[in-house]
């Protein structure tokens, strides 16, 4: 018979065997093909991870546009202050536009510059090159050599206060010449040097004519300066 202590001693290294064996896991996978358990594959998400890491670093080329959008409003002070010198260059480029916009182009002599209505046809209430009467003639010579905008009107141009009077003696080349009678200014002209002026006669047209012309002097009621 098997003695007291030698079947205790049985009874606690059985328990012993069975407490270990639950206390280490059990690996499944085992496969009698190859006689041994199957690879544990390599763990999914820590790839996964490595794959988010690297697209959160990687910055697609169509967000740059974006990207530095968001840099742009992160300094909105800069951003001012670079539109504001943008429309300071601006006004100042519209500024000086306009101001070469009023300058007549040089055009030589005020005589050469006239000529270019030689030959017009008189045609009341007209003022081209090519048909004008009067004023009308020297409206337009003087708005495109002296920049003076003046009124279709001989006797509007004699009254005009900007004029001022000037004497047969002392008369200059560019001063307004004005005929008519005691009554009335009904005609305009520019005086020339040498004692000329230009015209646009009712039946010649535009012609340069001396100042002592014998139908004309009689005429003569007194000279303006614009200039």
């Amino acid at each position: 018979m098997v003695s007291l202590s030698k079947l205790t001693a049985l009874i606690t290294i059985g328990t012993s065997l069975w407490l270990i064996g639950c206390s280490v896991p059990v690996r499944t996978g085992y496969d009698r093909r190859i006689g041994g358990y199957k690879p544990i594959p390599t763990s999914e998400p820590a790839e996964t991870s490595q794959e988010q890491t690297v697209q959160e670093q990687t910055v697609p080329a169509g967000d740059s546009a974006t990207v530095a959008q968001e840099q742009t409003q992160a300094n909105p002070d800069s951003s001012k202050h670079e539109n504001s010198a943008i429309k300071v260059r601006q006004a100042a480029t519209r500024k000086e536009a306009a101001r070469s916009a009023q300058k007549p182009e040089p055009r030589g002599s005020l005589e050469n510059y006239a000529r270019g209505w030689m030959g017009a046809k008189y045609v009341y209430g007209s003022a081209t090159k090519k048909k004008t009467d009067c004023s009308g003639f020297v409206m337009q010579v003087y708005k495109g050599y002296y920049n003076i905008a003046l009124d279709h009107s001989s006797s509007a141009m004699y009254k005009d206060s900007r004029g001022s009077k000037v004497s047969r003696g002392n008369l200059r080349e560019g001063d307004l010449v004005f005929f008519g009678s005691f009554w009335k200014i009904d005609h305009v002209g520019i005086y020339l040097k040498g004692d000329r002026f230009i015209h646009a006669s009712t039946s010649k047209g535009v012609i340069i004519s001396p100042m002592n012309d014998k139908y004309w002097s009689h005429k003569y009621q007194g000279g303006r300066r614009f200039k």
